[in-house]
């Protein structure tokens, strides 16, 4: 690739110099290519992979939407570098070249934007808003050549006089790029647009500007930012975005690598389970700082990391150490005072990547999923949303969640509550927006109004009819106390009992007993002319799919909902699932 006929491949050297750095608040610019990258090796081959894709006949700008230093930025390289190694199938995109083009931050090393005043924009193209992508367009074409041919960023950009046509621009663009990849027939440029809205706040030149490199053949535009661009979802026939799920750090091998948990017994399943919520409220610590601070000392990362090591060193009982460990975690990221969004529980049950209301409505702060958009966990489970109907359901569920993320006598501290209250707070808001709730293709009437505790077993794995008859409509149930099945039980418009029993576990023989004890309970009360309809739901999201070849009898009472289909039941909370490993 190196090259004295394009400037900035002359050498590594001057190359090196448009990689993707992080300013400090003291010391020199952190280089992001530098560091150690923390990810699952299967998460970042199926990120690899998803960055490879290609639309067959339509151009497409992917887009990786998440929060300030999650990371996203020095994801998109591990990437492209991930795809180098082959191991992706025939149908990928061969990447051959990656140029990284910031349009903010970057330790001040960027392309400056076009102009924030909307009367200058209008001075320069009036209203149209082909004028305007047409103007975009030459902004881009600027901005590439100076830092591809002259290796600088552009401090201040005067449009030209006269604006070229959309067309004419990309002709001239398609050249430069050719040049830059030094006219290779097969190479493919893997162009990694930061900071997108940056650029310009007027979405019509925002749009332009990445059409005008996305439709270029054998270039691929991937834009990050906290905000998706401005173009249409994937279901338009013109150029349109496509959403990559942003990586998250690996938190079990940073634990690994960064805690003294050698001294842990972790055949004690009390012990176990402590470990696997301080995996959660590690994740969400590290949200909350600056990821790049794993690298260097003195950060607030790695203050917090030598706090947990100093408490893991204490005497005492290992249980009390973890939980105090978890509440250490816990004062990074719920310090802030809540805040009013709007839209948060339509982003908390998920909006879907090609809802209207995306086309509508600019959502500012988005954590982009595989066919939704959410909020980042740390504002899912800190503000409000009081326009919506459903807040006060929601702050209670929210209040609840967090109760069992802390270390609180009357929750127990388990991996296994954690995903229950993320189900229950989830299924209570989302039916109470759409008066229904969906396990597989059971379409349930119901719309939750409140949540409580409840017990309604007797003796012997048997429900007690009078519990049940006092169950109210309307109101979502979790269980309180040693529940021998459901951990979230309803009665739906017509009076029917549902109980719900939630599974995080991955192991194919654990998720059969767990459904085989649910089915034989169902079985066995629907016998009984004191209760009524009765169902049983089991949600197994770390179960791709259930095999029950091997159950020791038939499943037919029990509505499995597995894998992907389970996992969209939990709504933005399935960031969770990244920290969230099985016990």
């Amino acid at each position: 690739m190196q090259t004295d006929a394009v400037p900035l491949l002359k050498d590594y050297a001057t190359y090196e110099t448009t990689l993707p750095v992080r300013e400090l608040r003291q010391g020199k610019p952190l280089a992001l290519y530098q560091l150690p990258f923390y990810v699952a090796a299967v998460d970042l081959d199926a990120f690899a992979k998803q960055m490879s894709c290609e639309l067959a006949q339509r151009s497409t700008v992917d887009y990786i939407a998440a929060s300030s230093h999650s990371g996203k930025s020095a994801s998109v390289l591990v990437g492209f570098l991930r795809s180098r190694e082959g191991i992706l199938g025939d149908k990928a995109l061969e990447f051959t070249h990656y140029l990284y083009m910031p349009f903010s931050n970057n330790a001040g090393n960027f392309h400056s934007n076009y102009v924030d005043d909307e009367e200058l924009l209008v001075s320069a193209c009036g209203k149209s808003p082909k004028k305007r992508e047409a103007l975009g367009a030459c902004y881009m074409r600027d901005c590439l050549r100076a830092q591809v041919s002259e290796g600088e960023y552009i401090d201040v950009w005067n449009p030209p006089d006269t604006i070229p046509i959309f067309k004419a621009t990309a002709k001239v663009l398609q050249e430069d790029v050719s040049t830059f990849m030094q006219r290779s027939p097969k190479g493919v440029l893997l162009v990694h647009v930061d900071e997108h809205r940056s650029m310009c706040p007027d979405p019509d030149f925002r749009r332009g500007a990445l059409r005008v490199l996305a439709e270029l053949p054998r270039v691929q535009v991937l834009a990050t930012y906290t905000d998706i661009p401005p173009l249409p979802g994937q279901k338009s026939s013109e150029t349109c975005r496509r959403p990559i799920a942003c990586l998250l750090p690996d938190v079990k091998t940073i634990m690994d690598e960064r805690l003294q948990m050698c001294f842990l017994d972790l055949m004690d399943e009390a012990v176990l389970l402590r470990v696997a919520t301080l995996r959660v409220t590690i994740g969400l610590a590290l949200q909350k700082l600056l990821l790049a601070g794993l690298h260097f000392n003195d950060s607030e990362v790695d203050e917090l990391l030598n706090k947990l090591n100093e408490i893991l060193a204490n005497e005492g009982e290992a249980v009390k150490r973890l939980e105090n460990c978890i509440e250490e975690c816990n004062q990074k990221w719920m310090i802030d005072a809540a805040e009013e969004s709007e839209h948060l529980i339509d982003l908390l049950c998920g909006i879907k990547e090609q809802s209207k209301k995306v086309r509508e409505q600019r959502f500012p702060q988005v954590v982009a999923l595989q066919g939704i958009l959410t909020a980042p966990l740390e504002v899912l489970m800190r503000d409000s949303d009081p326009n919506d109907p459903a807040n006060k359901l929601h702050r209670r569920c929210q209040s609840r969640f967090k109760s069992v993320l802390r270390v609180n006598p009357k929750a127990a501290v388990t991996a296994g509550k954690v995903l229950e209250h993320a189900y229950l707070w989830v299924l209570a808001c989302k039916s109470y927006k759409l008066e229904e709730v969906t396990f597989g293709e059971e379409v349930v009437d119901f719309q939750c109004k409140s949540v409580k505790p409840g017990y309604i077993f007797g003796n012997s794995n048997s429900l007690d009819s009078a519990k049940v008859a006092g169950m109210k409509q309307a109101t979502l149930y979790y269980a309180e106390g040693n529940h021998p099945c459901a951990d979230i039980f309803f009665k739906d418009d017509t009076g029917a009992l549902y109980l719900v029993d939630v599974g995080g576990t991955s192991d194919m023989m654990k998720a059969r007993k767990k459904v085989q004890k649910m089915n034989d309970i169902v079985c066995h009360e629907r016998l009984r002319d004191d209760l009524g309809e009765l169902m049983g739901v089991v949600l197994l999201p770390n179960i791709m799919n259930i095999s029950l070849e091997e159950a020791e009898q038939t499943i037919s009472e029990t509505i499995m909902v597995t894998g992907a289909e389970a996992r969209n039941l939990l709504g933005g909370l399935v960031q969770l699932l990244a920290w969230l490993s099985p016990v």
